[in-house]
């Protein structure tokens, strides 16, 4: 499809979502938010999926922790570490300065050098 039809199809598209009245019951919504009490149930909403899936497979809770976890705790640590610097007045490390580089010298074309002046020549 070429671009000024796709163009056209997604200008359509908006139009309508922009201009579509829809018949919004507020008042169902308000008791369908509010029917679960604050504070109550989990705060995640994966956490029953989860729980459901540990006990289909098996696993029950794992006692230990995996590679993944360990990873992630020495992350941890160092981003703690690095915070806590960062929130102390030390000053950063320094490093060592650059050296500046020699230029490398390229060559000019015949035709790009610069021509001695003739009152040059007769000096010599």
């Amino acid at each position: 499809m070429g671009r000024g039809r796709q163009k056209a199809k997604q200008q359509k598209i908006a139009r309508k979502l922009k201009y579509l009245t829809t018949d919004t019951d507020y008042d169902e919504l308000a008791k369908e938010l509010n029917s679960q009490e604050p504070g109550t149930g989990s705060f995640d909403p994966f956490a029953d999926v989860e729980e459901q899936y540990a006990h289909e497979s098996g696993e029950g809770t794992k006692s230990e922790s995996s590679p993944v976890d360990d990873d992630l705790d020495e992350y941890a640590k160092w981003a703690a570490e690095a915070a806590a610097k960062a929130a102390s007045d030390e000053p950063p490390a320094q490093h060592t300065p650059v050296k500046p580089h020699k230029p490398i010298h390229m060559p000019l074309p015949s035709a790009m050098k610069p021509k001695p002046h003739p009152s040059d020549e007769s000096a010599k």
